[in-house]
């Protein structure tokens, strides 16, 4: 452990992951970023798919490179007897595990929670199945697009496939916050305890306002506030056919916006909907074609307007202000060489180590050698 490392906050923490796909790696990462030791168990076949997805680089996927940097890599058959001792000594003195296998499999193996808890009481394990333990739903697989779909999430993106993993990285996010309060609760009264955290709870966040809505009789987001309804709040195309995002919800960005575009006349409008919605859009953005986004840019920026450019991927990863906020870096990457990325999400806390993402098993004697002792 280098020394910036040693200040995180999950400085000396261990994680044990055995999860697979994005939801793992998402976790592992905010994990990583705030100083915890991750030690990657996988099959010692292929490992985890997600090194397998493409596109390759070093023969590591480059969404496995990005998320398990600074990560250390063991492989276990844990059906086998002798790697589920492994497992089990590794077990014994780790802080967190974390696993997405179907409930009861690793039961199954001698090697579930309650076993595990019994000879490390301290132990924080949080399972991430699709949809949790009931006896209804165990069996049941999902993905992130089956997820998504089964929340009407796509209703409201129009039926298509977003092209996002909106439930996938959010699931690891609450995971990661629920991890963060078993340890603090742990410090309390020194007891570990079981999470579980479904797939299925990462697409629920997203659907609070437009479910609400609707139970009230509305029309959901889509279309309406926050869909793109309201003249307030919504994708405009300027005089160079470039675009820029407008979010005036409120009433004095609204009347500023209206002022620069020189349409006062629009005040009254900001949440206009229907007919009357489309008209005053249209009038918006008869006035922004006047003029080359740039020029709205730069006098959005001298009035403190909340209006930004529509940026492609290659023109965000070049944002000046994600740069100065510190989330933007270089990944390394296996065999030399780095590729740009993101920096950690929680900047002030966040210190990633600089070393790539392992490579399958690279790590397996050392580290049985140490918790072996």
């Amino acid at each position: 452990m280098n020394t910036e490392q040693s200040k995180s906050p999950l400085a000396e923490v261990v994680v044990l992951d055995l999860t697979r796909m994005l939801p793992g790696a998402v976790l592992a990462r905010q994990l990583i970023d705030l100083g915890a030791r991750v030690i990657k168990v996988e099959d010692p076949g292929a490992g985890d798919p997600m090194r397998m997805v493409p596109p390759l680089v070093g023969g590591i996927g480059v969404g496995f490179a990005a998320f398990y940097r600074g990560a250390e890599s063991i492989t276990l058959d844990l059906r086998d007897e002798g790697d589920a001792g492994h497992m089990r000594r590794l077990a014994s003195r780790a802080d967190v595990l974390v696993e997405s296998f179907r409930p009861g499999t690793l039961d199954d193996w001698g090697l579930g929670w309650e076993e595990m808890a019994s000879e490390n009481p301290r132990l924080v394990w949080c399972a991430l199945s699709s949809f949790g333990t009931a006896p209804e739903v165990r069996d049941r697989v999902a993905h992130d697009l089956n997820l998504c779909s089964l929340a009407g999430l796509l209703d409201l993106v129009g039926g298509r496939v977003p092209g996002i993993q909106l439930a996938d990285i959010t699931s690891g996010i609450l995971a990661s916050t629920a991890i963060l309060a078993a340890l603090f609760a742990r410090e309390r009264d020194g007891r570990g305890a079981r999470i579980e955290q479904p797939l299925a709870a990462g697409p629920l966040p997203f659907l609070t306002w437009g479910w609400a809505e609707r139970a009230v009789g509305g029309d959901a987001v889509i279309g309406t506030l926050l869909g793109g309804g309201c003249p307030c709040y919504r994708i405009y195309r300027c005089g160079d056919g470039n675009s820029l995002s407008l979010a005036a919800l409120e009433p004095k960005f609204w009347t500023n916006f209206v002022e620069m575009v020189e349409r006062p006349e629009l005040e009254g409008a900001a949440f206009s909907v229907a007919e009357a919605g489309k008209e005053a859009a249209a009038a918006v953005e008869n006035a922004l074609a006047l003029h080359p986004r740039e020029h709205w840019l730069r006098l959005a920026e001298e009035r403190g307007l909340p209006m930004s450019a529509v940026h492609s991927t290659d023109e965000a990863r070049a944002e000046p202000a994600f740069v100065a906020a510190g989330l933007l870096e270089e990944t390394p990457l296996p065999g030399g060489g780095t590729l740009a990325g993101v920096g950690p999400s929680l900047p002030d806390l966040g210190n990633t180590p600089e070393r790539p993402a392992p490579q399958l098993g690279e790590h397996t004697e050392e580290v049985l050698a140490e918790f072996t002792v």
